[in-house]
Formats: structure tokens, C-alpha cells, sequence
């Protein structure tokens, strides 16, 4: 059930906020942007980072691309087969599957070769490869990978485990790959090319001299962020196995046979279909939020999203004035929001994705909004005196995150909430977790973006699918936009305006879409375009005269698909309230995204500790280790023998006036 609409955030939220805003100065403890690490995984949560690893950095060209393949086909840090991966509401595969590197690598760790294939291409230009592309093999239904360096492609391939090499020592390309059968039947390399190792060589050689190859030009996207933050008294524990079947499940899955008879083996879920590929399976991860919420503590100060006619008191939240009251709290997850799955062929039974425990001697209304507020829906009511677990399960799943409101009324003085319990689940990449090792691991704890700033990431994702979605997103309607046109949705332009929450202003995002293009000798001709501008006064419109050009496309004459996306960053000098992107599509454009980092007006607080806590079993003995952290730094942990980590656990204590 749509509660509200409006053009931008809605009133009363907005006059919540300024209201969060007057609440009295606290030692807030909010910490931002949390990454911990440890020397013996790569960083995964940003691929310049990523291109900092101790085995790679200081290698470039053909060492630096296999030293990487053989990370990412790794049995313990590599990513692993099993099928589509799909995120979010649009209707048409083509734009609903996960080809952000990020997402692959920190959530999933697994794929398929129409995935793989972009994704490597999109982290060898992360890490500063200059030109890639992924290819479609016809003849064996197969997707992989080529880089440009050193003057020539050379093929890597991630889903089969697989790379020839030439008698130099260098990797060989597609084309010698298609005319080179010694490469497959006497490999002049150690390295051994493609699984399984009973497979006829000789047969794929022949497979692939035949076939037609499509070539793709930036099959991948790259507008995702790994940032997130956590408040007083809440926690995030990341598992390196699976919990109670927790995972991103698409229907389809459950109709075929082979990957629905691998779900159910256990541990139930999603695995590798080559079991020598990999040692892991999915992961699972726990954000739990239970902030003290009288006045014996700073934590609803320091996470309160929004707040109207209510305040800490000594039982809980009180109302301030006779009549209605409401606060807001945000729930944000770089990791996708994964249900527990009950039944296989229905969805509408499962369950636990996100549950809100509320209690309080008024009753409330719960209301969600996925929209940052542009909209809400109703999920529940609570009853004076009990504890309501409303399951937010078949509205959350398969986001990133979600606005909760309490809406409730009463005379003043009177408490409103007692307590309140936010458990989330999400689905985690094992395979990226901090790991122990035997011996001494030290770990890395660091905040701030890839710009070393503290903000807060909001991720914004029009369905362009959807009119009425779209809508509430852009200062017009596109005269030339047709849903349905799935391969060119939208014409001509389109402006989207990405605005900040009031308490919060712009310091850098991303900005992103899929395009159309031509193809081959005619790819020259592709016109699309984005530009930014930033309003310098609150009411004040874009001036067409002050946006500035980001992107222009320049499309190369060997690609013969019809789509590519781009992606890229904008860090503002002076950050901003609002920045309004125009797409300008002559060619065509599919979606749209952006992904804000936000800042508050006010500065930056001083941010909490953090208590870090290691769980891994050594000779078959559970044990614990838990580190407080201060503030950024490094630390280690002794292993007599190999472990076996269990969970890692991130949590921020609850806040002391």
C-alpha cells in the first residue's frame, strides 16, 4: 500500500531532520566508511585498493594480469561457477544481472561465464589496464576476457579456470587461441589450459577455431560502492559459511534441475558445481541496530535518520507536544538483503530478511520506504505494551537498504518507545572476509572513502522500467521513452535530480547508465553524453549554460554488441544540496544509477571506537579474540596452526553522555 508521494523528500520528513538537527551536541560515535583487512586477503572494496596487494603491486603488464587470474581462480580467494546473478526490479535480464566487480567479488563470489567476462575486464581497468573487452564464443555458449597490453589482447579466463601461454611466457590471445592448436594439445607452460583435466583439448581447439566471437565494450558496471557505517550499539558480524539457508534466490534456480539438486546439498544454498574450483560456498552477514533509546545514552542522537515531537527520556522515546510524533531510521548494506528460503517454488514464504522489534506502551504505525523517502509503504502496527517482530521480508529482500518510520501520537510526557531491535540479514562473499592464517596475521583498520573523506553513500537506482518510478526521479518525462523498447528506452535527454537529505550535502558521487550504441565500422557514430550541474541556490533550477561535460562516448570500431555502460566519478570542489545529471542520448540510453556520498553540514563528528572480534577454531577449539579500536591502525593475531574462521564481528559500543 503506497502512504505518500511527493516531488523530492516529503514535508515531514524534512521537518524531521531539521528537528534532528536542533537536538543538543553530543560525542557522537557513528564510525564511517569501515573497512578492516588483513595482510594475507586483497581489499576487495575498491579496486585501486585492490591493485595495492602485496603479491601484485608492484608487478605491471603480463605479470601483473596472470598474477591477478590466478588470485581470482584460486581455491581459497577465487571466485567460483554456478549461475545468473540477478539484483533489483527490472523486468529485462539484460539490465537486472550483476556485472559490478564489486558486488561479484564482496558479495556473491560467484557467477557465470556471462558475468565473469565483464567483471574481469572491468577489474583489469580497475586496477589501470587501459582498454579491455569480454567476447561471446557462439559455438561454446562461453564468455571470457581479453586485455590490451604490451601491444597486443590476451585472453584470461576467470569461469574455466584457463589461460594459454605462448613459448615467451606471455599470454596469447583469442585469435592465436583460434589458430594455435599446439597451445591446447602440447602447452608450452606449466600453467594448464581449462577443466576439467580429462577434457579433449583437441576437440575445444576445434570448437573454438569455428566459431563467431562477439566482442563486448564495457559489459560491466562500476557504480557500486563497499562503504558503510556503523551507529552506537549496533554491529555487523560477517560468517564465512552459510546460516540457516540465507541467500539472493531467483525462481529460476529452483526450475532446473542441476542447480536446484546442488541448493539442496548441504550446507542448503547456493555452491560451486565444481567442487576442486573452490573450499567455499556462500556467506552470510548480520547487521543488528539496538540503540539505547533514553536518555542514559547518545545513541538515538547519533542514529536517528529523522525525528518529529519526539526525544530521549527516561523510559524511552517521550513525546515532546500533545499530538502526532514519528522518528526515522536508516538501514544501509553494501551487501544485498537475503531472506532465510523456506520454500523453494515460493517466495512469498520466505521469511527474516529484515525483522523490527519494537515495543512501547502507545501502538505505532511501521512504515518503510526504499526510496530514500520519496514514497511509503505500511508494514505493520504495534500494540501498546507488547513487543511487535514485524517481518519486513517481502518488501526488503533483495535491496540494499530501507528508510523505517514509527508514526505514533500521545499527550507529552508520555514515552512513546521503550526499545528497538533492527536484525538484517545480508548474503557476503566468503571469500573477501578478513582472514586468520597460520602464524601472524596482522589486520589493517582504516576508515574514510577512495577520496579519504567520511561520508556516507546513498545509493539511487531509477526503474527506468517503470514510468511512475522514473518519474519521481527525473525534472521531466523524456519525450522520446518507450518502457517496453527494452534495447533503447530513452531518446534524446533527460535530467535526473540527486539530492541530499536535509543535514547532509554531496561531497562526490558516481554517475552512471546503460547505453545503446552502433556497431562495428558504425560504432563511430554513437552519441551519448552525461553532464553535471550544481544548484547554488535552494529553489533555483539547473542553468543549461552551467553544466559540465563528464562523458562523451567514443565507442571502438571492433565491438558488435548492442549495449555497453560507463560509469564514473565526480568529486565536488565545494560540496552541494543538489546535483542534477542530463543524460543526452542520441544513440540511446537503457538505465540510469548514481551513488551519493554524503557529508554533514555540519563537519565531520568525532568518530567512536570500534570493538572487533575474531571467532575461528583452532585444532577443533572454538575460540575468541576481540580487539577495541580506538581509532584507525593495525594489530595481529598469533595462530600455532592453520584456523578456521568462523565470523568477524564489527560493533560500535552504545554512546555515554
Amino acid at each position: 500500500m503506497k502512504i505518500r508521494r511527493t516531488f523530492g523528500l516529503d514535508f515531514a520528513l524534512i521537518a524531521g531532520l531539521l528537528a534532528c538537527l536542533l537536538m543538543p551536541a553530543v560525542s557522537a560515535a557513528r564510525v564511517t566508511c569501515i573497512r578492516l583487512t588483513s595482510d594475507q586477503v586483497a581489499d576487495t572494496t575498491d579496486l585501486a585498493r585492490f591493485r595495492q596487494f602485496g603479491q601484485w603491486k608492484d608487478k605491471t603488464g603480463n605479470e601483473l594480469a596472470l598474477a591477478i587470474w590466478k588470485y581470482l581462480s584460486d581455491y581459497e580467494t577465487g571466485l567460483y561457477h554456478f549461475n545468473e546473478v540477478l539484483e533489483g526490479p527490472d523486468p529485462f535480464d539484460e539490465y537486472a544481472t550483476v556485472r559490478d566487480p564489486l558486488k561479484i567479488l564482496n558479495t556473491y563470489n560467484m557467477a557465470y561465464c556471462g558475468i565473469f567476462g565483464p567483471v574481469l575486464d572491468g577489474i583489469f581497468q580497475g586496477v589501470g589496464f587501459t582498454d579491455g573487452r569480454a567476447f561471446g564464443l557462439e559455438a561454446w555458449n562461453h564468455c571470457a576476457t581479453e586485455v590490451w597490453y604490451e601491444g597486443g589482447w590476451h585472453y584470461l579466463d576467470v569461469d574455466v579456470r584457463g589461460v594459454l601461454v605462448r613459448p615467451d611466457g606471455v599470454v596469447a590471445s583469442l585469435a592465436e587461441a583460434q589458430s594455435n592448436r599446439s597451445l591446447w594439445v602440447d602447452p608450452p607452460s606449466t600453467i594448464a589450459p581449462f577443466f576439467p583435466n580429462d577434457h579433449d583439448k583437441a576437440r575445444i581447439f576445434d570448437i573454438y577455431k569455428g566459431s563467431r566471437v562477439n566482442y563486448y565494450y564495457r559489459w560491466f558496471e562500476m557504480g557500486h560502492t563497499m562503504d558503510f557505517y556503523l551507529r552506537s550499539g549496533e554491529s555487523f558480524t560477517r560468517f564465512w559459511e552459510p546460516q540457516g539457508g540465507r541467500w539472493q534466490h531467483l525462481p529460476r534456480y529452483a526450475s532446473t534441475k542441476w542447480i536446484r539438486d546442488l541448493i539442496e546439498q548441504e550446507p542448503r544454498g547456493p555452491k560451486p558445481n565444481h567442487r576442486d574450483f573452490t573450499r567455499w560456498n556462500h556467506g552470510n552477514g548480520l547487521l543488528e541496530y539496538s540503540p539505547i533509546l533514553t536518555k542514559a545514552s547518545t545513541d538515538f542522537q547519533d542514529g536517528c535518520y529523522a525525528v518529529e515531537n519526539l526525544r530521549p527520556g527516561d523510559s524511552g522515546l517521550e513525546i515532546i507536544r500533545d499530538g502526532a510524533a514519528e522518528v526515522t531510521f536508516e538501514v544501509f548494506t553494501p551487501y544485498v538483503i537475503v531472506p532465510k528460503i523456506n520454500d523453494l517454488d515460493d517466495p512469498n514464504d520466505d521469511t527474516e530478511a529484515s525483522v523490527v522489534a519494537v515495543k512501547g506502551p502507545m501502538p505505532a504505525e511501521v512504515l518503510v520506504s526504499l526510496d530514500h523517502g520519496l514514497s511509503w509503504q505500511a508494514a505493520g502496527r504495534t500494540r501498546p505494551g507488547d513487543t511487535a517482530a514485524i517481518d519486513l521480508t517481502a518488501i526488503v529482500k533483495g535491496t540494499h537498504g530501507y528508510l523505517l518510520k514509527l508514526a505514533t501520537s500521545g499527550s507529552a510526557g508520555s514515552t512513546a518507545v521503550d526499545s528497538l531491535n533492527i536484525r538484517t540479514w545480508v548474503q557476503v562473499a566468503p571469500a573477501s572476509l578478513p582472514a586468520l592464517k597460520k602464524g601472524t596475521t596482522t589486520f589493517q583498520y582504516a576508515t574514510g572513502d577512495r577520496y579519504n573523506k567520511q561520508t556516507v553513500p546513498m545509493l539511487i537506482n531509477p526503474n527506468t522500467a517503470d514510468p511512475q518510478d522514473l518519474k519521481k526521479y527525473v525534472l521531466a518525462m523524456p519525450g522520446d521513452y518507450d518502457p517496453n523498447r527494452h534495447t533503447c528506452r530513452i531518446r534524446g535527454e533527460v535530467i535526473v535530480r540527486l539530492a541530499a537529505p536535509p543535514g547532509a550535502k554531496i561531497a562526490w558521487f558516481t554517475v552512471g547508465g546503460t547505453f545503446r550504441t552502433d556497431q562495428g565500422e558504425q560504432a563511430k557514430n554513437t552519441d551519448n553524453r552525461i553532464a553535471y550541474a550544481v544548484r547554488h541556490h535552494p529553489r533555483a533550477m539547473p542553468d543549461p549554460e552551467n553544466f559540465r561535460e563528464i562523458y562523451k562516448s567514443h565507442v571502438p570500431a571492433w565491438v558488435n554488441h548492442w549495449r555497453y555502460n560507463w560509469d564514473g566519478d565526480v568529486v565536488l570542489t565545494e560540496p552541494a544540496e543538489v546535483v542534477f545529471v542530463k543524460y543526452t542520448a542520441n544513440t540511446g540510453l537503457n538505465t540510469v544509477r548514481a551513488c551519493l556520498h554524503l557529508a554533514k553540514e555540519s563537519g565531520a563528528a568525532p568518530e567512536g571506537p570500534l570493538m572487533v572480534t575474531h571467532t575461528y577454531r583452532i585444532d577443533g577449539q572454538l575460540k575468541e579474540t576481540q580487539k577495541r579500536l580506538a581509532g584507525p591502525g593495525t594489530y595481529t593475531i598469533d595462530c600455532p596452526t592453520e584456523p578456521q574462521n568462523v565470523a568477524v564481528k564489527l560493533e560500535v559500543p552504545h554512546g555515554e553522555p
